[in-house]
């Protein structure tokens, strides 16, 4: 196979932007919008898993449902394999979606309790008219057995498994439509400690047996490089850095990248961490900040930042990291 970066683009955003109007209310005359993705450019191959940190309320989840036009952006394009989805009419987009799914991060939400394991899971199947009832029940059980559940699971309800079995009935519904994109909107969160690392194993071993691609979406550091080939980081809507993980992980270019590898706990009580404490509180999305989003917090934050927004660019013309910062400008 050949390596990450000759694998053909799969999906590619432009410019890909969403905000959210603000209405006219009982008590106030405007309500202000909301900038919840601004101007974000990606590239994911094939293959590839490319993973996108930030704290809660940056935007990470609203980018993954815009993909997949869940929710339609406000500006920008979304190519998948060259195409760009959002000429599609509903016809053609109800087709598309059977290769581009979507693992939620709710586990207890996002299955009907009104339906057992077989009907959740061959659901895809039915929306898509894949195969005959006898084809359709060899898939359901082919793919439960890949997640780690059998036959004895097909009749029993939502209520009855544990945190960790729905969210591999999230993923077995999410694969038997064999898609070549998967977003992974965080999830392993909901999941206990000791659960997250069979489930994250499970989800690896799978996207190189099937030779998918994975946003990987998640506020948890450690989580994202145990899986990600590259890593996004995401700030109030805008993507801040983004670089192969090995590298961002040793070599952390932007203030706020620093910020959250400083917090990933180390297991050893005799090697402690330089802490980096990030003065202020995250800005409002219905205000933010003019120039660099993040020169509110940083402390090293120069004249220029309060004025100019920096661009997302390449360190060098045959560099895989880049960076949105004046500092390394």
């Amino acid at each position: 196979m050949p390596e990450l970066h000759e694998q053909p683009v799969l999906l590619e955003t432009r410019n890909l932007s969403r905000v959210f109007r603000g209405k006219r209310s009982l008590f106030r005359f405007h309500v202000p919008s909301v900038h919840a993705v601004n101007n974000v450019s990606l590239r994911l191959r094939e293959h590839e898993v490319l993973g996108l940190v930030g704290e809660s309320g940056c935007g990470k989840s609203t980018l993954g449902r815009t993909i997949l036009r869940l929710i339609e952006p406000s500006g920008g394009e979304i190519f998948f394999k060259g195409q760009n989805i959002l000429n599609c009419n509903p016809e053609e987009m109800r087709q598309l979606r059977q290769k581009m799914q979507i693992i939620f991060q709710d586990v207890y939400s996002s299955l009907n309790p009104r339906m057992t394991v077989e009907e959740i899971v061959r659901a895809p199947l039915d929306v898509f008219h894949l195969g005959t009832p006898a084809e359709k029940k060899a898939k359901v059980l082919q793919i439960l057995e890949e997640v780690g559940l059998g036959e004895q699971h097909l009749h029993r309800f939502p209520h009855e498994f544990s945190g960790g079995q729905r969210q591999r009935i999230g993923f077995a519904r999410a694969l038997i439509v064999q898609p070549e994109l998967v977003i992974c909107d965080e999830p392993v969160s909901a999941l206990d400690v000791s659960v997250r690392a069979q489930v994250l194993n499970l989800m690896k071993r799978l996207q190189i047996e099937k030779g998918l691609s994975y946003l990987f979406i998640s506020h948890d550091l450690s989580v994202v490089k145990h899986i990600s080939n590259r890593i996004a980081v995401m700030y109030l809507g805008n993507i801040v850095e983004l670089s192969e993980s090995e590298e961002l992980y040793q070599n952390p270019l932007h203030p706020y990248t620093q910020a959250l590898l400083s917090a990933i706990p180390i297991p050893d009580p005799e090697n402690k961490r330089q802490r980096i404490l990030l003065e202020g509180d995250l800005p409002s999305p219905y205000a933010i900040p003019q120039g660099c989003p993040f020169h509110t917090r940083c402390p090293y934050a120069q004249e220029r930042c309060l004025k100019e927004k920096p661009e997302l660019k390449a360190l060098s013309s045959n560099s895989q990291h880049s960076l949105a910062c004046f500092l390394h400008a």
